[in-house]
């Protein structure tokens, strides 16, 4: 018996752990498609860790003209969001691997990377991720991140316990039960201050917040000229 798809669940969890999740990737396709590099007719667009497709959907929905290309190491994941896609499968370029390995310099007019940056340790990892991108896209750019965020974000101590305890009652409300610390779960939350920096050595604009849901903020960095 074939295995049941994986997306409706994997989505179902997403939505009911992170406030907002459901209209993120609307929010990813409409936010790049306004920047210059994107904006012309059949421009590359890089989809990092495409995860079961929601930006890959939204894409096909908003800008049918974008040429797609979904990059995600498990080939469960790319396989799922061919189902979702359907018909329009056959228009995206499909990669099972790291972005790292992708070949080429300055190829795409924006990326998104939803949920990437957080799973990578920093331990050099976070940096070389973002290099990679820095290489694969186009001057000026835009690169949207969206992830946990950790300790020193801006917040103080007692207003991130209070984050944390929200979040606790929004995924306890969605009827998830509660998560074990992010750190035991393979996830590495970073700062405001370090993301920056490691934004900067990569060769990205500062950057700019557009989305935040309690401790998971979204910016937009821009690959420097």
């Amino acid at each position: 018996m074939d295995n049941p798809p994986l997306s409706p669940a994997l989505n179902d969890r997403a939505e009911r752990q992170i406030p907002g999740y459901r209209s993120l990737a609307r929010l990813a396709v409409a936010l790049l498609s306004g920047f210059p590099t994107a904006a012309i007719a059949a421009a590359p667009v890089l989809v990092v860790g495409c995860g079961t497709g929601n930006e890959l959907i939204e894409a096909r929905a908003q800008r049918k003209d974008w040429q797609l290309t979904a990059v995600d190491p498990s080939l469960a994941m790319l396989e799922a969001a061919r189902q979702r896609l359907g018909d329009d499968a056959h228009q995206v370029d499909w990669v099972q691997g790291p972005v790292e390995d992708l070949p080429g310099k300055q190829r795409f007019a924006a990326a998104t990377a939803v949920l990437v940056l957080q799973e990578l340790a920093d331990d050099g990892s976070k940096l070389q991720f973002l290099v990679s991108l820095a290489r694969l896209l186009q001057p000026g750019a835009p690169l949207l991140l969206i992830d946990l965020m950790g300790g020193g974000s801006g917040l103080n101590v007692a207003m991130e316990q209070q984050f944390l305890a929200a979040q606790n009652q929004f995924q306890l409300a969605s009827g998830l039960e509660l998560e074990l610390s992010p750190s035991c779960e393979g996830v590495f939350p970073i700062g405001e201050a370090r993301r920056s920096a490691l934004l900067n050595a990569a060769g990205f604009s500062d950057p700019i917040r557009v989305f935040q849901a309690l401790q998971y903020e979204g910016v937009v960095a821009m690959r420097r000229q």
